[in-house]
C-alpha cells in the first residue's frame, strides 16, 4: 500500500487537485476553516488519472474484500467513482444518502441493495467521517454486512478514526494527508512554515484558529 499512497498522492498533487492556501484558508461545508482543499472530482476530467483512480480501487477491493456482493458509493460526491469500480468489477450498485430524501420515495438507499449482502463501501475522501457513519447505519438497517469503506484520500483524523472503530468498519485509502504533504513539501508546493501550518490544523482541526 505505501507504493500505492506514493503514486496516488504524486499524481493527485500533478493534476493540482490538492490546493494548499494556510494563510487564507477555505471554509468546509460543517463550518471549518482548512489550509487545504482535495478537490478528487476533478479526476473523473482526465482520463489517465480516472483509470488509475478506477483500477486501484478495484483492485484493493478485490484483494482485501473477495466475498464483496456489492459496491455502494456514499452519495453525491462517491457516486461517480464508485459506478467506474462497480463496472470494473463487473459487480452491481447502489448508492445511499446520509439522510433518507425528503420527495419522491423517500429513498435512503437508491438501487437493489438486499438482506444478506455484503457490501464495500466507496468514498471519495475522508474527513469528519460522518457521512460514512450514516451510510453504514443505513446498510446494516438494510439487513447487510459492511466489509469496509475505501477512498481515495484520507485527511487521517484522529476523531475520525476512533468513530469507525466504535461502529468496527476498517478503511483502506489510496493515499493520506501524510503522504501528500511529503510530496507536497519535496515538490516545492509549500515550505515548511505552511506544511507545519498544515501538520497542526490536521491534529486538531475542530479548534484550528487560522
Amino acid at each position: 500500500m505505501k507504493v500505492l499512497q506514493e503514486m496516488t498522492a504524486v499524481r493527485l498533487l500533478q493534476l493540482k487537485a490538492i490546493k494548499f492556501q494556510p494563510k487564507n484558508p477555505f471554509i468546509w461545508a460543517n463550518g471549518w476553516n482548512a489550509p487545504m482543499y482535495c478537490d478528487d472530482r476533478k479526476v473523473l476530467s482526465y482520463p489517465k488519472m480516472r483509470d488509475f483512480i478506477r483500477l486501484e480501487l478495484a483492485r484493493v477491493i478485490a484483494e482485501m474484500y473477495p466475498d464483496a456482493d456489492i459496491i455502494a458509493g456514499v452519495a453525491t460526491n462517491a457516486i461517480a467513482h464508485g459506478v467506474l469500480v462497480a463496472q470494473q468489477l463487473s459487480m452491481p450498485f447502489v448508492y445511499v444518502h446520509p439522510q433518507p430524501k425528503d420527495h419522491g420515495l423517500e429513498n435512503q438507499i437508491e438501487g437493489d441493495l438486499r438482506p444478506r449482502q455484503s457490501v464495500v463501501i466507496v468514498e471519495n475522501q475522508v474527513n469528519t467521517g460522518e457521512n460514512i457513519l450514516k451510510v453504514v447505519e443505513a446498510i446494516r438497517n438494510n439487513g447487510c454486512k459492511v466489509l469496509g469503506v475505501v477512498t481515495i484520500f484520507d485527511y487521517c483524523f484522529a476523531a475520525t478514526k476512533r468513530k469507525l472503530d466504535k461502529i468496527d468498519v476498517s478503511l483502506t485509502s489510496l493515499t493520506n494527508i501524510e503522504t501528500v504533504l511529503r510530496h507536497a513539501f519535496a515538490m516545492d508546493l509549500i515550505d515548511e512554515e505552511q506544511k507545519q501550518i498544515i501538520e497542526q490544523w490536521q491534529h486538531n482541526p475542530a479548534k484550528w484558529e487560522k
